[in-house]
């Protein structure tokens, strides 16, 4: 049987730095779809969903075809089991705090089918494969990286136009299909729509300040707690609990829900 077991720092001097969930949440795209992160592969597809967290996917892995069930254990690993092919065994992706800080474990132990063990040509595809996986956790780890990058880059420009009411700005961060939900208002569809009602809420308003108190990540959205001034065209001031629900689309806002109770803005 060939095991191998190496432990990745995740966090380097110089890049962004990630969280366990950051982590977390780019191995469970990278089980979905691994495409992005693994260069050795080909093909992957989830064909059966056995429950919330495991699941069996097709893969075509250095020109060959096989079926692998994966297992989510959420926010400490990710499992693979091998269910065909000339290579059976299994795959771990573990996530680790240690004296260095967090760290990403890979480790396997698979067997080559038809070769002894310790036989030359396990040792040699083992060590190619080690080799595969190390390239694949380097990937894994830079595109976490540049998803955290791209997203904190969309959601710090998104909001930095609201706090500016800048209208054109604002409009056209938008996908072409964007939704918009604001408080108890009808949903609006589409950058001129989302843009009209938002321009008319804004020119009741002096102007307004969102102060960020907490946000979660998850590979579709990021969830915002915040604060938000505003100041008020008779020269009040008043500060309302917000909370915005906004799903990337490349990058642009693909869908934002914003649960927030404006009416202290009209009393009196």
């Amino acid at each position: 049987m060939i095991k191998v077991s190496r432990r990745i720092p995740v966090n380097e001097p110089g890049q962004p730095t990630l969280s366990r969930s950051d982590v977390w949440q780019g191995l469970v795209m990278k089980a979905d779809n691994a495409l992005p992160f693994v260069p050795a592969m080909t093909h992957c597809q989830v064909l059966e969903r056995e429950g919330n967290n495991v699941f069996v996917r097709e893969i075509e892995f250095r020109g060959e075809r096989c079926h692998e069930r994966v297992t989510l254990q959420p926010q400490e690993r990710v499992l693979f089991e091998r269910l065909d092919g000339s290579v059976l065994g299994t795959i771990r992706n573990e996530i680790e705090d240690g004296e260095d800080g967090l760290g990403l474990r890979f480790s396997f132990g698979l067997t080559l089918a038809g070769e002894a063990d310790g036989s030359p040509a396990e040792v040699a595809y083992g060590a190619v494969v080690e080799k595969d996986y190390l390239k694949a956790v380097d990937a894994t780890l830079a595109a976490i990286r540049r998803m955290k990058t791209d997203r904190d880059l969309l959601i710090k420009r998104y909001f930095e136009a609201v706090d500016a009411m800048d209208l054109e700005t604002f409009k056209a961060m938008h996908s072409e299909n964007a939704r918009v939900v604001f408080a108890n208002a009808p949903v609006l569809q589409g950058p001129e729509q989302i843009a009209g009602a938002i321009g008319q809420f804004w020119s009741t308003v002096g102007g307004l300040k969102h102060n960020f108190v907490n946000r979660w990540d998850n590979p579709r959205e990021s969830i915002l707690e915040a604060a938000v001034d505003y100041r008020l065209k008779d020269g009040r001031s008043v500060t309302l609990p917000c909370v915005s629900i906004l799903k990337p689309e490349g990058d642009k806002v693909g869908e934002l829900r914003v649960f927030i109770d404006v009416a202290p803005l009209y009393a009196g």
